[in-house]
């Protein structure tokens, strides 16, 4: 299995994010920005082939996108709501990606066959995402769904913090008993 690296500061900031090897190589580069619907992801080679796409087909609570690998469909990924540990499908391509998002840590797998892992590694000078894959075939379509992934765990991440910082406590003070009459 290769491994890449995918900096998630340069992912997290809508830049160019140059996606390298073990030795340090540049090995694609991912561009593009998402938010709105028909906003593109895409991946190039360092020699500026178009490798894949990811579009977003719909927002909302539960969003869709389709991954394109050589200019032709060849799957669609939409979230799902998981009650222990997310579940998502990528229809298509019969993929199964099991894992958390506040972890970050994922498995890809097609039928028994693993197909790549994706983890977040935490460092001083900000996140680093390691993307083993088995094929590089492979490679460009797992790019693009660590980057679902990981706007899908940024958007929880703010989703969910109201609510923390407005749990519910019991009230303090008086209260009205209740008497029988």
């Amino acid at each position: 299995m290769r491994t890449l690296y995918l900096n998630q500061a340069a992912l997290s900031a809508k830049a160019t994010t140059v996606i390298r090897d073990t030795n340090n190589q540049s090995c694609y580069l991912l561009v593009g920005k998402w938010g709105l619907r028909a906003d593109v992801l895409s991946v190039y080679t360092i020699a500026g082939a178009l490798e894949a796409e990811v579009k977003q087909e719909s927002l909302g609570l539960l969003p869709k996108f389709r991954l394109v690998y050589h200019r032709q469909t060849v799957g669609r990924v939409s979230k799902t709501f998981g009650v222990i540990r997310e579940v998502l499908f990528v229809r298509g391509l019969n993929w199964i990606i099991m894992g958390n998002l506040s972890s970050g840590h994922f498995k890809i797998t097609h039928g028994r066959d693993l197909i790549a892992t994706i983890d977040q590694v935490s460092q001083s000078g900000g996140g680093t995402t390691t993307l083993a894959v088995d094929q590089p075939d492979h490679e460009a379509l797992v790019i693009c769904l660590a980057a679902i992934l990981d706007r899908w765990a940024k958007h929880q991440h703010k989703a969910l913090a109201p609510l923390r910082s407005h749990a519910w406590a019991p009230a303090t003070g008086d209260i009205a008993q209740f008497t029988k009459k």
